[in-house]
């Protein structure tokens, strides 16, 4: 037995690597040749081989690579004495690691290490007073972080310049011919993209519902599109859409001609921790490549989505979904019940948390169905009676809010920007709180998901008041706008989802008072430029 252990101890495991980065550096050399100098170093002294392990294509900066855990699980269990390496920077470039390993976990195994280019031996004894070593490691290190920084310098170099520095072109664009930094319009998905806006803004379909009427229409997801293009097989269901490939679309400003870059960044080339940028960091340039679909289309996509709602449990259409408010305290106004032969709608709140909390603003589905058509025929009416007298009226309305409105949602998006820095530097303190063990990891993941979860709802607030402020400015394209699509509809006797999304911003709902004529409720129809009152006389 121990026969068999010496000579075990006098067998060299050969470790060969190489990546990328090796190879920007102007030193590295392949893996045969590599292997080739450790089996006639090994041959010259007399070294007897275990064994050959590779790890091609793994960085020098971390050790989870599998050839060389595969070497560790052997040296564990004595099967070689003696690990040679090209030179320290086949072993590794991560200095501190690079050192552990030589100076601590390698003694303490009884393994010899042999670097042959840096002429380090550990049977010439202690690496300790040898001044070089560290020196050396640190230079190993050197080359990978001056490539990423190097590389890093480039894209950022290029995004500045809005050239466009993705891997594929965006779905409803290609790249180029010319300059593969340049985005032009794919017509045919293009008219994809559209329909998906459209569906969104004005049918008050979700991200589920959209895919699954993309799916059912056998229409070519984005990566079997893609695939088709370039000739290549596709796996998997071409015509399977998702909700995250709807959401993905939807939120990408690339389709109105704006490319965004550096939203989030790596801590540093040696790590695989990823951290959301601020907006204010990220590159913003605006009109780098044709728009798919209008401003007013964006706009009105994400304000359906945000407000959009199931549809009642009780299984009617509800055309009013995601726009009826409470006046008192703001939040839904949803369907709940069936009274007779038609439905009627309830507070949130008050069905949620009592009366303490806000009254139910009881109203049939037919009494919002009578004042809201007959304010729209009215509004409708105007409009083609004579539409610049409708715009000069709908216009002085605005000027007298406009200058209040934007004030009150600059000092909001102030605070927004305050309370998502101090998260920021709160999740910062958290994860070196959780490095010197003053936090647990299960504490600290716990702690940082809230933190995550409230600077996601700041960051999406703060993005709807940025885009509100900068409509604030273009209300007079706003308003023509709003006459152009009144005008597709000339004579209306009922209404459909598609109307509302397409006319109506939200729709809020007073409480029922009696009055000396009886019980009486306001709803205020909000359109997608100004407020107008209808009064509801409900029994």
């Amino acid at each position: 037995m121990n026969r068999i252990i010496e000579q075990s101890k006098n067998k060299a495991a050969l470790y060969c690597r190489l990546s990328d980065d090796d190879e920007q550096d102007g030193t590295s050399i392949s893996i045969e040749t590599q292997e080739k100098v450790l089996t006639d170093y090994c041959k010259q002294h007399g070294i007897g081989i275990h064994k050959c392990y590779s790890d091609d294509g793994y960085t020098g900066t971390n050790f989870n690579r599998p050839d060389f855990k595969q070497m560790m699980e052997d040296a564990a269990k004595g099967e070689f004495g003696i690990i040679i390496v090209k030179d320290l920077s086949r072993f590794g470039r991560n200095y501190l690691q690079v050192g552990s390993y030589i100076s601590e976990t390698f003694p303490e195994m009884g393994i010899r290490f042999i670097a042959i280019g840096d002429d380090v031996d550990s049977a010439r004894g202690s690496l300790d007073y040898d001044l070089m070593f560290p020196i050396k490691n640190i230079f190993n290190e050197y080359y990978p972080a001056d490539c990423s920084r190097k590389v890093r310098q480039a894209f950022v170099t290029k995004a500045k310049n809005g050239e466009y520095i993705g891997a594929h072109a965006p779905y409803g664009y290609r790249k180029s011919a010319d300059d593969k930094h340049v985005l032009e319009i794919d017509e045919t998905a293009a008219a994809i993209v559209v329909e998906i806006f459209e569906m969104a803004a004005y049918k008050g379909y979700g991200y589920n519902k959209i895919a699954k009427v993309l799916t059912e229409r056998k229409v070519l997801t984005p990566a079997a599109y893609r695939a088709k293009q370039l000739g290549k097989k596709y796996d998997k269901d071409p015509y399977e859409w998702n909700l995250t490939s709807i959401h993905k679309m939807v939120e990408n400003e690339v389709y109105l001609g704006t490319l965004v870059s550096g939203k989030r960044r790596k801590v540093s080339f040696k790590s695989k921790r990823i951290v959301r940028q601020q907006r204010d960091a990220w590159i913003v340039n605006t009109g780098t490549h044709p728009a798919v679909i209008s401003e007013k289309l964006w706009m009105d996509a994400k304000q359906t989505l945000g407000t959009r709602k199931h549809e009642s449990n009780t299984g009617f259409d509800n055309i009013f979904a995601g726009l009826l408010r409470c006046d008192r305290c703001g939040y839904a106004i949803n369907a709940t019940g069936k009274q007779g032969d038609t439905h009627y709608y309830m507070c949130n709140t008050y069905k949620k948390k009592g009366a303490h909390r806000c009254t139910s603003h009881y109203i049939l589905d037919r009494e919002i169905r009578k004042a809201v058509l007959a304010d729209i025929q009215d509004i409708l009416r105007m409009v083609q009676e004579d539409k610049e007298a409708f715009y000069e009226t709908v216009m002085s309305k605005i000027s007298a809010t406009e200058t209040k409105n934007a004030a009150a949602m600059q000092r909001e998006a102030r605070d927004l920007e305050e309370r998502v820095q101090t998260l920021e530097r709160k999740y910062d303190m958290m994860y070196e709180d959780r490095l010197s063990g003053i936090i647990s990891d299960t504490k600290f993941r716990d702690m940082a998901a809230k933190c995550e979860e409230e600077q996601r709802a700041a960051e999406a607030r703060l993005q709807e008041l940025r885009q509100s402020i900068e409509a604030i400015g273009t209300q007079d394209t706003a308003v023509r706008e709003f006459i152009d699509a009144a005008e597709k509809y000339t004579t209306i006797t009922e209404l459909d989802r598609e109307l509302l999304h397409t006319l109506v911003d939200s729709i809020v709902i007073g409480d029922r008072v009696r009055t000396a004529d009886g019980i009486q409720q306001t709803i205020t129809v909000n359109y997608k430029f100004m407020g107008r009152t209808a009064a509801v006389g409900a029994a």
